[in-house]
């Protein structure tokens, strides 16, 4: 199971998020819904190139005009998009031709009751996964909100699923656990739940969910190995 720490701004966030050891950190570039953890491409860019080896950097973006997003591409370095905006599959289709052939593309989902995985089968040949995430009606917010998604239908759509499927959506170290035992993602990400009051990632926090989730995710393969 991966870990990936999102919404990093700069290097003191940075700095708290890689004492947790994650697997993946997020810049969130191009914005269109209201969040405060959005950054420019060069920001993204300069904290990227302080990563240490095997940490992976992601593009967390909101929009969806496949020229805007490979310009974000070309300018930060980052070939790993999380697609958060409502990008259709012909406008993700054309993303992928114009992205190198290594890039990897994460859709992101807001399940709601009825949607399954048919309903994403556009895009089974377009994206290398799915991130299921939550949103905040009231506000407008996607991703960050700190609201839990439905862990009912997350679990069955990655029972379903074809392709790698990441939960995130209120997780914290509290109850990444239960997340984890009840939906059987490929990964978590995280984002409100690394965040103090004044919205600064704080290595306490990441620590506690990395371990927390990598306890869960150990506890798996115990019982895996046990019943073999």
């Amino acid at each position: 199971m991966k870990i990936k720490f999102c919404g990093i701004r700069n290097e003191q966030d940075l700095k708290a998020a890689l004492a947790g050891e994650p697997d993946s950190v997020g810049f969130l570039v191009g914005q269109v819904y209201p969040s405060e953890d959005f950054i420019l491409p060069c920001t993204a860019a300069r904290l990227a190139a302080k990563l240490p080896p095997f940490v992976q950097p992601a593009i967390v973006t909101h929009l969806s005009d496949p020229d805007e997003i490979t310009g974000i591409v070309m300018d930060t370095g980052i070939i790993n998009v999380q697609l958060h905006g409502e990008i259709s599959a012909e406008q993700t289709a054309a993303l992928r031709n114009l992205l190198p052939e290594s890039a990897k593309l994460v859709l992101a989902l807001h399940l709601k009751p009825g949607d399954s995985f048919n309903t994403y089968a556009d895009y089974f040949n377009l994206v290398n996964g799915f991130l299921i995430d939550s949103c905040d009606p009231q506000t407008g917010r996607v991703g960050g909100t700190g609201i839990t998604c439905d862990w009912q239908l997350a679990s069955q759509f990655v029972k379903d699923s074809p392709l790698p499927v990441i939960l995130a959506g209120g997780l914290t170290s509290e109850n990444v656990a239960d997340a984890i035992n009840q939906v059987h993602p490929y990964g978590v990400d995280v984002n409100s739940g690394l965040k103090n009051d004044n919205h600064d990632v704080t290595i306490h926090l990441c620590t506690a969910f990395a371990a927390k989730a990598r306890l869960t995710m150990l506890a798996h393969l115990q019982k895996n190995t046990s019943s073999l």
